[in-house]
């Protein structure tokens, strides 16, 4: 016996004896289940509904602990209020499909990079209003382009920030310390005589001593500070709320002789440190910028040389 109803969206009958249809609906799901890429259904809130296996090998949950989630409960802290805002559009109906990229925490505790694309079907189409979401592992992808960003932005030997990544963070800094009245500090480094130890130790030997200084700009600053090795045996601190007083301080740290003292570092030469600091705004209360700054702060450098030399 044949039965010809009606979908509750008005539409044309369908006819639950005809194969085609029975076949359509045996294949979407067949789709849904074993699609290698996994598929998520949720209300229109965003809690789950239904995952395929996909899904589960995904984030290493059963089906059983999603069902009656909201995924977003797994997106990384940070990263929460960046992902429900990429979904507002869908909720408010503005557009029917939006894609965004964010980081899911698995069961097992690992960070996911995974692009999401998230599709809305509204009423009218369906008896019940719902969004399917895809979710898809970019982690690798992700991993690439980090590895890239920071050996384009970060010096191989040293590990410190390059002189791109310096100046971007200084372009950066002086509008917010403008903003906020505070001033912004840069301290220019340069290493004495270190020519001497590549012409008479080996580049292997100034190698060392450039990594050693590294790490103790690293220990002497503050996290928030930006470090960097400008080139050669030059290198660069960029201090932000920091006034020139307090940035004296920081040199005086810095030119202790503490540094290359450690486990190791017995047999490397004594390499003297002289520093230069130029502060914005600077004593008429004008507002430099990067490069007024930075020219300031070298000019001091090579001053405080000629002085030692003389």
């Amino acid at each position: 016996m044949r039965t010809v109803r009606h979908d509750s969206g008005g539409s044309a009958p369908v006819d639950d004896g005809d194969p085609s249809v029975r076949s359509l609906a045996q294949d979407a799901i067949s789709a849904f289940v074993h699609a290698p890429i996994a598929v998520a259904v949720c209300e229109p809130d965003g809690v789950v509904t239904r995952v395929n296996d996909a899904v589960t090998r995904l984030l290493g949950y059963p089906a059983a602990e999603l069902v009656g989630r909201d995924l977003f409960r797994l997106v990384d802290g940070p990263l929460v209020a960046a992902a429900v805002e990429a979904c507002r559009s869908l909720r408010e109906g503005t557009t029917s499909a939006v894609v965004h990229e964010t980081r899911f925490r698995t069961a097992d505790g690992r960070l996911l990079d995974v692009r999401v694309t998230t599709s809305a079907v509204r009423a009218g189409t369906t008896a019940h209003p719902h969004a399917i979401m895809h979710l898809e592992d970019t982690t690798d992808r992700e991993d690439l382009r980090r590895r890239l960003q920071h050996e384009a932005t970060h010096d191989p030997l040293t590990g410190l920030g390059n002189r791109t990544r310096f100046l971007d963070e200084l372009q950066r800094a002086l509008p917010r310390g403008e903003r906020h009245g505070e001033p912004v500090t840069v301290l220019y480094l340069d290493l004495d005589d270190f020519k001497t130890v590549n012409d008479t130790r080996g580049h292997a030997t100034g190698d060392r001593v450039l990594r050693a200084f590294a790490d103790h700009l690293r220990g002497t600053v503050r996290p928030e500070d930006t470090t960097a090795r400008l080139g050669g045996d030059e290198f660069a601190v960029l201090c932000e709320g920091t006034t020139a007083r307090a940035a004296g301080l920081v040199v005086e740290r810095l030119t202790d002789g503490s540094w290359g003292r450690g486990p190791g570092d017995g047999d490397l030469p004594r390499v003297g440190v002289t520093v230069g600091a130029a502060t914005s705004p600077g004593p008429d209360g004008r507002h430099l910028d990067p490069e007024e700054l930075m020219h300031a702060a070298d000019a001091v450098m090579y001053a405080a040389k000629a002085r030692r030399r003389g």
